[in-house]
């Protein structure tokens, strides 16, 4: 393959090897890290008091079931236009994005794992009086630990994702403006090191942030 398409993988590790040496690469690098972590601590905080609500009051969560539902629908690039009205270029539309596409998958497993959990458990706590906060703490969040672990995985990967998206078309910084950037003047191999980049990153965020804490729900969960 020509290098206008294929470029040799020594010369994609050495323009990535630059990008290291760059203070300007790395001032990208972390505005799209913290574009993605606060998408998705947005999604997390959102889903899982969402999810515990509709869990609460059925009524609520027969409601929300069809707006969750045509979040999901929509697909990236709507939620990036929308986005892009209501907020202008900077570094609300890559939020919001990762926000719309994350959130759902954070609260359909809240809400399914609640469903899940023994009723004989709930009626028990009903029986002895205790109050939300224990039921909370000592039941509904020990029962959604591992079903949020791997909801949490799946929604930093798509929160990861679309923020580059989103920033390589409503943001003037981040590591999708310079993806998007190299592109247009077509530098190859300058796309090819920012990809492998940023595959590195999602591949690090998901051992450091995730990994970590499954490895400890579960070693407390063998505990008990």
């Amino acid at each position: 393959m020509p290098d206008s398409i294929l470029p040799d993988p020594q010369t994609v590790a050495v323009e990535l090897g630059g990008f290291l040496q760059s203070t300007e690469h790395w001032a990208s690098t972390a505005v799209t890290l913290r574009n993605v972590v606060l998408s998705f601590l947005f999604s997390v905080l959102g889903g899982v008091t969402i999810g515990l609500w509709a869990a609460r009051w059925p009524t609520l969560q027969r409601a929300l079931h069809p707006v969750i539902v045509l979040i999901e629908a929509a697909p990236h690039i709507a939620w990036l236009v929308l986005a892009v009205l209501w907020l202008g270029i900077g570094a609300g539309p890559p939020v919001l994005v990762g926000v719309s596409m994350a959130l759902p998958l954070i609260y359909m497993a809240t809400s399914h794992g609640i469903a899940q959990i023994d009723r004989g458990i709930m009626d028990m706590a009903h029986v002895y009086q205790l109050d939300w906060y224990t039921r909370l703490t000592r039941i509904l969040l020990p029962h959604l630990a591992l079903t949020l672990a791997g909801a949490a995985s799946g929604a930093l990967s798509v929160s990861w994702r679309a923020v580059i998206m989103a920033e390589a078309f409503a943001s003037d910084a981040g590591l999708g403006q310079s993806l998007w950037g190299s592109y247009l003047y077509g530098a190859v191999t300058t796309v090819y090191a920012h990809v492998l980049w940023i595959v590195i990153l999602g591949l690090a965020l998901e051992y450091l942030l995730i990994h970590p804490g499954r490895q400890l729900i579960e070693r407390r969960l063998q505990h008990a």
